[in-house]
């Protein structure tokens, strides 16, 4: 027995002193916050250094550490060996996710109380330029009830730490409730409020909600402001195929208003409706009645596809700063390259009639010809536009009259025209060339042709216009009146 009872004085001397060692000593005091450090690095995955720890009055302790070199953590309270009750203070100037550090103030007072196996934790304070407030219970596997409400806080830092890009900035409101999250299973909703006074300068706010199931998203997204509104509602996201889809309902008031936002000045209203999908790339489909008729349309990868169905060509020709050149109901494709910025227009125009320009008055000022009067049944226009410049050809008809304007050259950095014209109606021909300000253009006629035409007519008057065809098939028989026009046309050039 006296044997026995010296191993175990020995041994509660040994121990004694290595608590003692540990406890009282500098050198101890540092094996003690090196192995703390080691043990929470290695379950929190994270930088851990244990500064300090206060033992004197256990189970009440006091314990400072340092998380990732930049935040310091303290812990003020009781824990035993199965339950805690602590309050503790969170400051850093740097916050951190999976996929970037930024810059910012936290300060963040908590409490975390209950068994280990079922922690109740809540705090409140500063982070990411705003106010912060959260409670959720941590189990050893899963987190449950979680609630986070973020108020007044910096949208971009938001952003960046998700990984997003931040194109919308302003001050933010966040709620995210979980009411189950863990390894396989997530179950909860997100609701983001943004208040941007300049989005690519314009002012707008968005309203977005997300509800998860596991993998499963369903959303909305409102965004309002005092030029257009965009809702995107019936949104699903499956987020292990990354696949979407939405509808959407697109609402603007003035497009001349957009164009910081859309890069070029386009005017008037435009309300469409349709589908949005994402499949490797975005694809958007949708119809509008804007313009009189019916406009279906279809972005993907680069381009715009857009099909007319009897659209008011005037109405839809406001969409540019440029003047009306006539009336229609037009039928046909457009395509709009978003890269190359390229465009290209063939369309049919029914019921066409040109507007009031300074070529109409000049024509009938020369001629007497009104061209208002006239209404073309079959008619087209091909264009294409890059870099600025307009390039086409219009051709109006009916039974009795045509009137070309073909290769049509539109300058809208220079806002001028270049462009030839033809045309024969009310017993009158005309062609030449229109050029100059698109305001106030010059035209030039081609007096050969108009005075040839005029002879024509008077022949036609006196021989009958089938013995004046004859005539013009003897040999010869074109000389004179060629050199009679041309000499005319010199002549009444001096005038024009």
């Amino acid at each position: 027995m006296s044997t026995l009872f010296k191993y175990f004085i020995f041994t509660v001397i040994l121990f004694s002193t290595i608590i003692l060692y540990l406890l009282y000593t500098p050198l101890g005091n540092k094996n003690i916050y090196d192995y703390a450090s080691y043990i929470l690095s290695k379950k929190s995955g994270l930088w851990v250094e244990v500064k300090s720890i206060e033992l004197g009055q256990y189970p009440h302790i006091i314990t400072e550490m340092n998380i990732e070199r930049k935040a310091k953590l303290t812990l003020k309270g009781v824990i035993d060996n199965d339950s805690l009750d602590i309050n503790y203070t969170l400051t850093s100037e740097c916050i951190a996710s999976d996929v970037c550090k930024i810059d910012d103030n936290i300060d963040i007072l908590g409490h975390a109380k209950g068994p280990f196996s079922r922690l109740n934790i809540s705090g409140k304070g500063k982070a990411l330029d705003g106010n912060v407030t959260y409670h959720f219970l941590k189990y050893t596997d899963k987190v449950e009830d979680l609630n986070i409400i973020m108020h007044d806080v910096n949208s971009s830092k938001l952003l960046t730490l998700l990984g997003q890009d931040a194109l919308i900035k302003g001050k933010a409101d966040v709620t995210i409730d979980f009411s189950l999250m863990n390894k396989n299973t997530k179950e909860g909703s997100i609701t983001y409020d943004v208040r941007d006074n300049n989005f690519s300068g314009i002012p707008l706010n968005l309203h977005t909600k997300v509800d998860i199931i596991n993998m499963k998203h369903t959303f909305i997204i409102d965004i309002t402001s005092p030029y257009l509104k965009l809702n995107i509602s019936k949104g699903h996201y499956d987020q292990e195929k990354k696949l979407a889809d939405a509808f959407y309902i697109l609402d603007v008031n003035d497009l001349s208003q957009l164009e910081t936002l859309l890069g070029s000045k386009y005017l008037g209203r435009f309300y469409a409706m349709g589908e949005m999908k994402y499949d490797k790339y975005m694809t958007i489909s949708g119809l509008s009645k804007s313009y009189g008729g019916m406009i279906d349309y279809l972005f993907e990868k680069d381009g715009l596809h857009v099909k007319l169905e009897a659209v008011s060509f005037l109405d839809f020709m406001t969409i540019f700063p440029y003047p009306p050149m006539l009336t229609a109901d037009a039928t046909g494709d457009i395509y709009y390259n978003f890269i190359q910025k390229t465009m290209v227009v063939n369309t049919t125009l029914e019921n066409a009639k040109v507007v009031h320009t300074k070529l109409i008055d000049v024509i009938h000022k020369k001629s007497g010809v009104d061209m208002r009067k006239e209404t073309f049944d079959n008619s087209v226009l091909d264009a294409s536009y890059h870099n600025g410049l307009l390039l086409g050809d219009i051709k109006l008809r009916n039974k009795k009259s045509h009137l070309f304007l073909t290769s049509i050259l539109l300058d809208t950095n220079q806002s001028t025209i270049n462009a030839y014209f033809d045309f024969n109606m009310q017993k009158q021909a005309f062609s030449g060339k229109v050029h100059g300000s698109i305001d106030d253009p010059e035209v030039n006629l081609d007096m050969q042709k108009l005075i040839r035409y005029q002879m024509d007519k008077q022949l036609d008057s006196m021989l009958g216009k089938k013995n004046r065809q004859i005539m013009e098939k003897i040999p010869m028989g074109n000389a004179a009146k060629d050199v009679a026009t041309g000499m005319g046309a010199s002549f009444i050039g001096i005038f024009f």
